[in-house]
């Protein structure tokens, strides 16, 4: 019984990362093409990620969500968008990936443009993973304990 739950539990992970990989394609695709430097109203965000790598992309302030800064890291970092904050270096903000019908974090929304987010010309913001639920790292923890022993 335990090794059919575990096999539901596999296919389930399966099909939830070949979602997750169309998921991406299409968020790929429909990243606004990078404006020129120096364009009336762009905005550089520079991403800090926790292993120490970095990445820069300019975008149009008033045109562009914290949504899509998301979707970007997303899409390019194979980091889940509803896994992940972004933050400025002095954690003073803080943006979480929010569902388009969620109006519940108005401050933190990830619906509010990068100019509405009051983020200035260039930008620089830490990727951080937002740790998950205890007993789902936990459960998964187990699991893998339980294979070994056998």
């Amino acid at each position: 019984r335990e090794l059919q739950a575990k096999k539901e539990a596999e296919e389930m992970e399966r099909l939830r990362l070949e979602k997750l990989e169309q998921r991406r394609q299409e968020l790929l695709e429909a990243l606004p093409e990078e404006p020129e430097a120096g364009s009336e109203g762009v905005i550089t965000i520079a991403l800090r990620f926790g292993d120490g790598s970095r990445d820069q992309r300019r975008f149009v302030a008033e045109e562009t969500s914290v949504n899509e800064l998301l979707n970007w890291v997303d899409a390019t970092h194979g980091m889940e968008r509803e896994k992940i904050e972004l933050s400025t270096m002095n954690g003073s903000k803080t943006f979480v990936y929010v569902e388009e019908d969620d109006d519940d974090e108005q401050e933190e929304s990830g619906n509010v443009t990068l100019d509405e987010a009051g983020l200035g010309k260039m930008t620089a913001l830490r990727v951080t993973e937002i740790v998950q639920e205890v007993d789902n790292g936990e459960e998964e923890e187990e699991d893998e304990s339980d294979s070994t022993d056998e």
